[in-house]
């Protein structure tokens, strides 16, 4: 039996044209039916996912890794594992973006909710990425497993001392926090250590996705992936919108 993690957007998911390729859905289908073990590892939260195509919906992943790594869930979705930002610090992410008006998504075990009063871009734009639209509910003690919290400049400096005991990944526009030492990778991991894989292969696109990577014994980079994830990858395939994972796979 081989493990297979796959990242969602960019990966299985064409988030540009919110579709998922018949083949790569079928490939999903026939690695099951060989006996294999097919995972997602996602940096959505489980409610960014209630809108995908019904063929993703409905299909009964082996585990399913959110939120960047911090919650891991079996094939019948109940939770193995979650590790969630301190409290402390959540208060006082919550109190720096009060103070300078900056807007943040946190994700919660039971739902997805900006913090701050959002504005029509970030409206427009949430609903760009996941055919969702955000809700607003102000910060209340809640166990958060991610954030994305949207800054730039001079304000990233001054938010890095509240965040250096949180895992994150950088992005121009936004930080993605999550607990100190969880990420996809981590997550990974976990399922790993869990069972006998003969051979893990891990798929990705983006800068998130590179520790995933490093760890699987064949990481494969999407052809629209970053350079970065392809520099660390062992094969680059072909992009999601022209069947690479079905492709790739195929011909092994």
């Amino acid at each position: 039996m081989n493990g297979y993690f796959f990242d969602m957007d960019g990966t299985l998911y064409n988030n540009r044209f919110h579709e998922v390729s018949e083949k790569t859905f079928k490939m999903l289908n026939e690695l099951q039916s060989q006996g294999h073990f097919v995972a997602l590892s996602t940096s959505r939260c489980q409610s960014e996912l209630k809108n995908l195509p019904s063929c993703m919906r409905s299909f009964q992943f082996d585990c399913m890794i959110s939120d960047g790594g911090a919650l891991i869930l079996d094939k019948q979705k109940e939770v193995l594992e979650m590790n969630c930002i301190p409290k402390e610090t959540m208060r006082s992410i919550d109190q720096f973006c009060k103070e300078r008006n900056l807007e943040y998504r946190y994700s919660t075990r039971g739902g997805n909710y900006f913090g701050m009063p959002y504005s029509s871009f970030a409206h427009n734009i949430y609903f760009e990425l996941y055919l969702n639209s955000p809700v607003y509910k102000p910060y209340k003690e809640d166990e958060v497993l991610n954030v994305l919290l949207f800054c730039q400049g001079e304000t990233k400096e001054a938010l890095r001392p509240l965040i250096k005991n949180l895992g994150y990944v950088e992005y121009p526009d936004c930080f993605e926090l999550r607990a100190n030492q969880v990420d996809k990778a981590t997550a990974v991991k976990k399922i790993i250590d869990a069972h006998t894989f003969e051979t893990t292969y891990c798929f990705g696109d983006g800068t998130n996705d590179i520790d995933m990577l490093k760890l699987a014994d064949v990481g494969v980079a999407m052809g629209n992936a970053c350079d970065a994830l392809k520099e660390v990858s062992d094969v680059v395939i072909g992009r999601v919108d022209e069947d690479g994972i079905y492709n790739f796979l195929m011909g092994k």
